[in-house]
């Protein structure tokens, strides 16, 4: 160090305190140490002309001279933060209280000293302003000496690795840079420039030293994210904006899809992608964090204040589950952009990459966490949606077992909403309702349990077939359809509800744009075209099986499900599949055995198929032209893969060929198969004849066969299906119009048909008589060996 320096020291030293000469010597070899290289003398001279220059701004100018001697008294660089200035501050007050100065005086040196250590200065301490500002004059000095400055400080330092160095150095230069660096009016007008534009060089040039190799892509990838998070949001909002705000709702009340939100929150990300990569300005990404942070809290606020409470007759909308999801992602953005710019200024990921490979990982990684956020955001919908619109009570109580005799005696009535289709199950009897299903006890009418949703819309439309009950009566599958404008976007609810008959509890929730065959405890079987699916129930079975044309008919045996295909022309098989893998296990070809219609559509002209109980026989139904219309019975054996019978039901009319046509029914029980189908050659406005026979299912033999007149009122292509039920006897019951007008229970069997009156109980509240119901809309089915009956208005069953 010049001696000319210290002499010059030592002059100002005896100036401001000429009766200490000693100290002063004492200060000047503390500033002479030799593991000084930059807080040495020269430090010291630049830092008491600094304050000769502020003076003015001081309120005791040689209390803010003694101070910066002080300053740096003591210093050691391998010493805890603070403690330096601790320790140069505890000698001062020392020392200057020996040397006779007053005590307030001494205090306040200490104090001046002590803010050295983090340089933060009260807007009114002008005594530490100035010593602040002259500490920090460095900064701001020519770029030749603030080069010595940085090269003496990292001599001092020479015991630290040179990246530990760099990142603690970077993180020191950025945390001055947070605040304004001067708070004198001259050190912030004149030094506060040249000082940053120091610090930016020195950061810079540490940055390759304090990166690690790849550091740099992190605060990108968080910083793509935070941008995908804004076009998620954006995305989502415009879906809940262009959602009703309930349902049901009017088509003209519908609004379409808001394309400016998605417009909006891109512009935003590729605004925020200039300003991160032109390096501009920090609050250019610290304010818009903030900003969505505070107004996706408080969208969640409002969410969760307007969440619309459960209303009679009304479902709720996707609007405010995906307002809600945009709000979330909206902090979510916030919250990444946080982290990528404080990633950003950490030493170890400061080094940028090159541009090119910066914009490329903001894109994908933006486009991969919107997507992804969308994605995951549409089951969080479909489940709050499935929550809010589902109402499903469940029992533990097994259904009442009363004896059942057949007399005819009444054994209770309910007034009931119009139903579509009643069956019998072993939890008791199934009302397929516009919203759901209702389960009723099949002894006492009482109900059970019911599972409905308000988002469905005239579930009862889809009659019987919206119904489907396993072979043990144990499990059901309703068909849940709705209008066009009901199917949130993007949103796939459930068409299939899988129950346990007996609880009511639900199994499993099933979309599925196909129509389902069957179903029992593990899966449920659908039919998509030419491909045939089967989904999990209580097991995680899930397979996909193409087969050759499109598929009408299915059936659960055992360990196959029995599905027909057909194609127009004369193409039907019959396949088995193996339930848990869909492989096929055997094929037979109907066409080989029947001559089938090549004009007609397979929907129609290939009919029920239905399991025989604890056989491995499955009997169908196939109708062709010869003979002016024959209804073909079959059977199968399932374990060989063969037919076993056919045998023909001449004269019945083509199916869905107007009112006179019908669908025939096919019905099994362990001893019989009953088939229910009508007769060509009625006159409009005349009788129908109802053909109404059971077979053996072992070789078709015929047991029975009786005609039935059905008035024109009934004829109906579902009436074979909905309005008969089979007894496990074999014998049919249905309803129909009495000569004397009334409408009561006909029971056909092996004695002939016979009409039964409804006989009174005192059991029974109300008492249904047979005047009183009609016969305009009726539904038969048999539950617990009990017939159950609807006409359209009451549901009532009989003894």
């Amino acid at each position: 160090m010049s001696d000319s320096i210290a002499m010059d020291l030592r002059d100002q030293w005896n100036r401001l305190l000429p009766h200490a000469q000693p100290l002063g010597d004492d200060l000047l070899a503390r500033y002479a140490e030799q593991h000084r290289h930059y807080h040495d003398q020269q430090h010291l001279t630049e830092v008491l002309a600094t304050v000769d220059e502020l003076a003015e701004y001081a309120e005791d100018a040689d209390t803010v001279r003694l101070a910066a001697w002080f300053h740096d008294a003591i210093y050691d660089p391998q010493a805890d933060p603070g403690e330096n200035e601790e320790v140069s501050a505890q000698l001062a007050e020392l020392e200057l209280a020996a040397a006779g100065l007053p005590a307030d005086q001494v205090a306040e040196i200490g104090r001046l000293v002590r803010l050295t250590a983090k340089h933060d200065c009260a807007p009114d301490d002008h005594n530490g302003a100035v010593l602040c500002d002259a500490d920090l004059r460095i900064l701001s000095l020519a770029q030749a000496r603030y080069d010595e400055y940085a090269a003496g400080i990292r001599a001092e330092y020479a015991h630290v690795a040179d990246r530990d160095f760099a990142r603690g150095r970077m993180s020191f230069l950025q945390s001055l840079g947070e605040t304004d660096l001067y708070v004198t009016p001259r050190g912030h007008e004149e030094w506060e420039r040249p000082a940053r534009e120091n610090l930016a060089r020195e950061v810079d040039s540490l940055g390759p030293r304090a990166a690690r190799r790849i550091g740099g892509l992190i605060p990108v990838i968080y910083f793509g994210a935070a941008l995908g998070a804004v076009v998620a949001s954006s995305v989502l909002l415009g879906r809940g904006l262009g959602a009703a705000a309930k349902w049901p709702v009017e088509s003209s009340d519908v609004g379409g899809y808001p394309v400016w939100a998605p417009i909006a929150g891109t512009a935003l990300a590729a605004g925020l992608t200039c300003a991160w990569f032109r390096r501009a300005q920090q609050r250019l990404v610290t304010i818009p964090a903030i900003v969505f942070a505070v107004v996706g809290l408080i969208a969640i606020g409002v969410c969760w204040w307007r969440w619309p409470a459960a209303q009679p007759g009304a479902a709720m909308s996707e609007r405010w589950p995906y307002l809600l999801l945009a709000s979330v992602a909206l902090v979510l953005a916030g919250a990444l952009l946080a982290l990528a710019r404080r990633l950003r200024l950490a030493p170890p990921y400061a080094q940028a990459p090159p541009r090119w490979l910066g914009v490329g990982a903001t894109a994908v990684c933006g486009a991969l966490l919107a997507w992804i956020v969308v994605s995951a955001g549409e089951p969080f919908v479909q489940a709050r949606l499935e929550t809010a619109n589902t109402v499903s009570t469940t029992t533990t109580i097994e259904p009442t077992q009363l004896p059942v005799q057949l007399d005819g005696t009444l054994a209770w009535s309910r007034e009931v909403p119009a139903t579509g289709a009643i069956t019998g199950t072993a939890g008791g009897v199934a009302e397929l309702r516009s919203d759901g299903v209702v389960m009723s006890d099949a002894a006492t009418g009482q109900i059970r349990w019911r599972y409905s949703r308000a988002d469905v819309q005239d579930a009862a439309s889809s009659g019987v077939k919206g119904l489907l009950v396993s072979q043990d009566g144990r499990t059901i599958a309703a068909h849940l359809p709705r209008s066009q404008y009901r199917e949130p976007a993007g949103i796939d609810l459930p068409t299939y509800a899988v129950l346990d008959a007996v609880s009511g509890k639900v199994l499993t929730e099933v979309h599925t744009d196909g129509t389902a065959l069957a179903v029992d405890e593990n899966q449920l079987l659908v039919a998509e075209g030419n491909f045939v699916v089967a989904h999990g129930v209580s097991s995680p079975t899930h397979w996909r099986a193409q087969v050759r044309c499109n598929v009408t008919q299915g059936v659960l045996v055992g360990d196959q499900a029995v599905v027909v295909d057909a194609c127009a022309g004369n193409g039907a098989d019959v396949r088995g599949l193996d339930v848990k893998t869909g492989a096929q296990r055997w094929e037979v070809d109907l066409g080989n055995r029947i001559d089938l219609s090549a004009e007609l559509d397979p929907s129609t002209w290939v009919g029920e198929l239905v399991a025989v109980p604890d056989t491995r026989e499955v009997s169908g139904l196939i109708w062709t032209g010869a003979a002016g219309g024959t209804l073909y019975q079959w059977s199968v054996d399932v374990s060989e893969g063969r037919i076993i019978w056919t045998t023909p039901v001449p004269g019945t009319p083509r199916p869905r060929l107007g009112a006179s046509s019908c669908d025939a029914q096919l019905a099994a029980t362990h001893a019989s198969l009953v088939l229910i189908t009508c007769r060509n050659g009625n006159d409009p406005g005349q009788p129908q004849t109802y053909d109404v026979s059971s077979s053996s299912p072992a070789d078709g033999t015929p047991q029975w066969h009786h005609l039935l007149p059905v008035p024109p009122k009934l004829q109906q292509p579902e009436y074979p299906r909905n309005g008969f039920g089979l007894l496990p006897d074999g014998r049919v019951v249905t309803l129909m119009p009495q000569p004397n007008g009334s409408c009561s229970p006909v029971m056909i069997g092996t004695t002939g048909v016979q009409a039964r009156q409804i006989l009174p109980s005192t059991n029974a509240e109300p008492v249904v008589k047979s005047e009183d119901v009609t016969c305009d809309k009726p539904a038969v089915t048999v539950a617990a060996a009990r017939p159950v009956f609807s006409d359209g208005s009451r549901l009532f069953a009989l003894n």
